[in-house]
């Protein structure tokens, strides 16, 4: 079945099944095409297994084929994938390994099958018929490729390493081999399916500002929401936020939180982050990304959560006719300053210059320079640029311009 692409049809879509499924395949071929399409043979099965809760691999497959059509390697396909001969050579037929493929798969009314586009089941139905086997027709066959131009409203499809540079995500292991392609795939996912869920972090700050007191730094956090964390203090400058909430992924809740850190804030520096997501209707999942390096040494963390419970027994115990106004007058942060938070570092980390940046971005060098001064304000097409290369929501930039404008006024 070929589902409808938009967000609210995929989104329910997953709701409905435990697991996706993210196959990728590599096939013989030759330079200029002398292999017919008819003729074409898989010759690597790569899937990974997808938890639609936590949108994470939890397990894997993968498996050479020996062809027998076109026994030989051409040269040209061993220069695209890096699949050798002699590999092949003691590799199983289709048969062996497709029997493997499917004993792995889930229940079939347990998983959503997806590809980086259509061509990968046409081409493992051409070898069943090649090989007199039934014809492989998962209930539900989803073409990513189809479902990120959808997501992310781009004019038309992308490869995957492109569909990646868009995400501002990094390709990891080699191209056009199948596994790598699958798990390179998976890391879209969360940008397709933009689930709300439960998720709990753990963000360590360094508050670079000696006149603060650990009231006066509870106090500034709490006014601005964060009365539902639980906050240590170290002792030397660090604090460790705790708190779950509801977000469409992990990052987008550490990106949310930081940047409202940020603005309560302006010294704090994150040092680290960690995280368990769950959903509410799911078993919790065990994130390998915890660790225990995010404890401050030293600290109760009891006693914060007993600050953090006297604070909200105070306010209860307000009536309304105490409460008084207090106009905020914390600075309001330009858009750069969360650019250059959040992500300038990381695409230093990749070799981007100022350069390169200004031109992914669709400005000038100059205009970047001015924009990272906070002399450059933040345009509708300007936010699609930065969602394009960062990943937050155009409106996140558009909203931070906005409330940076009016308190100029």
């Amino acid at each position: 079945m070929e589902p409808e692409y938009n967000s609210g049809n995929l989104n329910s879509l997953i709701n409905d099944y435990r697991h996706i499924v993210v196959v990728d395949i590599e096939h013989t071929c030759a330079m200029g095409g002398s292999i017919p399409p008819e003729e074409r043979e898989t010759i690597e099965i790569g899937a990974v297994l997808i938890d639609t809760c936590s949108l994470q691999i939890i397990d894997e497959f993968s498996e050479l084929i020996r062809p027998i059509t076109h026994p030989k390697l051409s040269q040209f396909c061993t220069e695209l994938t890096g699949i050798t001969q002699a590999e092949l050579d003691v590799a199983a037929y289709f048969p062996e390994v497709f029997a493997h493929f499917i004993d792995w798969l889930p229940d079939n009314s347990d998983y959503v099958l997806a590809t980086w586009g259509s061509y990968d089941i046409v081409q493992l139905n051409i070898d069943c018929a090649v090989h007199g086997m039934a014809a492989f027709k998962p209930s539900i066959n989803l073409n990513l490729k189809i479902a990120f131009k959808e997501a992310r409203n781009l004019k038309k499809k992308v490869g995957l390493k492109r569909a990646l540079e868009i995400a501002n995500l990094s390709y990891e292991g080699s191209h056009h081999r199948a596994l790598d392609d699958a798990k390179n795939t998976a890391k879209l996912l969360p940008l397709i399916f933009k689930r709300s869920g439960i998720y709990e972090a753990t963000i360590k700050f360094e508050i670079n500002d000696d006149s603060l007191t650990m009231d006066e730094i509870d106090d500034s956090l709490f006014d601005v929401g964060f009365d539902d964390a639980i906050v240590s203090h170290s002792g030397d400058g660090k604090i460790a936020i705790e708190l779950s909430r509801e977000a469409t992924s992990y990052n987008d809740l550490v990106e949310s939180v930081v940047a409202e850190i940020m603005n309560a804030i302006p010294n704090a520096k994150v040092i680290q982050a960690s995280s368990d997501n769950w959903q509410t209707s799911q078993k919790q999942h065990t994130n390998p990304l915890k660790n225990n390096d995010l404890a401050n040494p030293g600290v109760d963390v009891s006693i914060s959560r007993i600050r953090s419970q006297q604070k909200l027994r105070s306010i209860t115990e307000i009536e309304d006719s105490d409460i008084v106004d207090i106009p905020d007058v914390k600075e309001v942060l330009h858009p750069a300053r969360y650019f250059e938070a959040l992500y300038l570092h990381k695409f230093r980390a990749q070799g981007l210059s100022n350069s390169d940046l200004s031109k992914v971005l669709g400005l000038s060098v100059e205009q970047f320079s001015d924009f990272l001064k906070g002399n450059e304000g933040v345009t509708i097409t300007f936010a699609t640029r930065l969602e394009e290369v960062t990943g937050m929501p155009s409106e996140f930039w558009l909203r931070t311009q906005s409330k940076f404008d009016n308190s100029r006024n």
